[in-house]
């Protein structure tokens, strides 16, 4: 006589979608928990998520404004601080080969009294040149555009403003400004126009006048310059031209590629002290999930006693707690990266974006391009769900080596 028909072992693949549509039954059942425990990864997972992306998306923004600035920027530094360095001092410059020019630019910093913070004043050259886009380089800003009606400024008496600063002050295009001078006295200026949003991430706090006029408000003799910018035929002879320009007397040298690495070393180092300050956060988040996972209630014991009773194995079993960690976690990590996106891309990093940046109190509105790759992804959900997962290793087991008659009667 032939065996008995044996009931035969679903293969692997049905195997786990059939646990894996316990684990969703299991989910709904205990939604309150689950819930819970949800929205706080949801949470953690967010403020990471936020951190990484504004960090990112301001890296790639300043880095890409680099390329407009210039090849080789020479400073002074008298006393270890900057000083005005004279105009006369680039001749020898220019005069080296691979040099295209040579020309001192006249920018610094102006306290307003009226509004109690810094703002950028810029010394444009060449006020005939034609209208459109405005050159910033002295913050390497390659282009800005203007809010409708505006234009560049065509005297010594007018200006350019930022969309913060302009705010601020109170005023708009066709509106007069008086900013102050180290005399004591006032400059007063007609505003002809004001930067778009778009452009305030550099532009917030610009105050953009003729090169006279920003000597007469930052107080710059004539034949004194802030810095020295170059501008090269090859690339490839900045080396060459930096040791130059690093004999001049206490001369300090900025390469460009120099500066793309400091803005990234400083917002890196901003997003790390940020990002360490927020780790006590995922690891109370992680206790209390211990605590939740660890702890069985009766009807939970009774389950796994009765599952185990019509011959669930104990890999079943812990399959199945895995499949319910794993989701929970998915899911909470899912809702962190969109929220952190909307939260930086849709709403301006509100709450955070002043830790990032650093400004003291004319805050630009960011108008960020999105810059998330999936390595940014990955690294943000492994933060939260391999954590979250690996601590849930312990109570899976622990419910999945229960003996079924204990668990029965415990839960009775």
């Amino acid at each position: 006589m032939s065996d008995p028909v044996r009931r035969r072992r679903p293969s692997a693949p049905r195997r786990q979608v059939a646990l894996l549509d316990y684990a969703l039954g299991a989910l709904a059942r205990r939604r309150g928990r689950n819930l819970a425990i949800v929205v706080g990864l949801a949470f953690t997972t967010g403020l990471f998520a936020s951190v990484l992306f504004l960090t990112s998306a301001l890296t790639r923004e300043y880095t890409r404004s680099i390329d407009a600035a210039p090849d080789v920027t020479v400073q002074r530094v008298v006393a270890g601080r900057p000083a005005l360095i004279p105009e006369s001092e680039g001749a020898d410059l220019a005069s080296l080969r691979g040099v295209r020019a040579v020309h001192g630019r006249v920018w610094g910093y102006l306290f307003l009294p009226s509004i109690g913070a810094n703002v950028t004043v810029i010394g444009a050259r060449g006020l005939d040149a034609p209208a459109g886009a405005i050159d910033l380089s002295v913050d390497g800003v390659p282009t800005a555009s203007l809010l409708p009606g505006g234009r560049r400024p065509r005297a010594t008496n007018e200006a350019l403003l930022g969309a913060r600063l302009a705010a601020n002050l109170g005023v708009w295009t066709g509106d007069r400004v008086a900013l102050p001078t180290p005399s004591h006295g006032f400059e007063t200026l007609v505003v002809t126009g004001v930067f778009t949003s778009e452009s305030a991430v550099h532009t917030a706090d610009v105050a953009l006048v003729s090169e006279h006029t920003a000597r007469v408000l930052l107080g710059v003799p004539d034949g004194l310059a802030t810095d020295l910018a170059i501008s090269l035929r090859n690339p490839n002879e900045r080396s060459v031209v930096a040791r130059r320009a690093a004999l001049l007397p206490g001369a300090r040298v900025l390469e460009r590629d120099g500066l793309r690495r400091a803005y990234a070393l400083t917002f890196g180092a901003r997003a790390g002290v940020l990002a360490a300050a927020l780790l006590p956060t995922l690891a109370a988040l992680l206790l209390l999930a211990w605590d939740r996972l660890t702890g069985l209630s009766a009807a939970e014991r009774r389950e796994i006693g009765i599952l185990k009773t019509i011959g669930w194995e104990t890999r079943d079993v812990l399959t199945a707690r895995m499949w319910e960690s794993g989701l929970v976690a998915a899911a909470g990590a899912a809702l962190g990266l969109i929220g952190a996106y909307a939260h930086v891309f849709w709403f301006d990093a509100a709450g955070l974006s002043g830790v990032i940046f650093g400004w003291s109190a004319l805050y630009p509105t960011l108008a960020l391009v999105p810059s998330v790759g999936l390595g940014q992804v990955g690294a943000v959900a492994g933060l939260v769900i391999v954590p979250f997962v690996a601590i849930s290793v312990v109570p899976a087991w622990r419910a999945a080596t229960l003996d079924p008659d204990q668990a029965l009667r415990a839960a009775a």
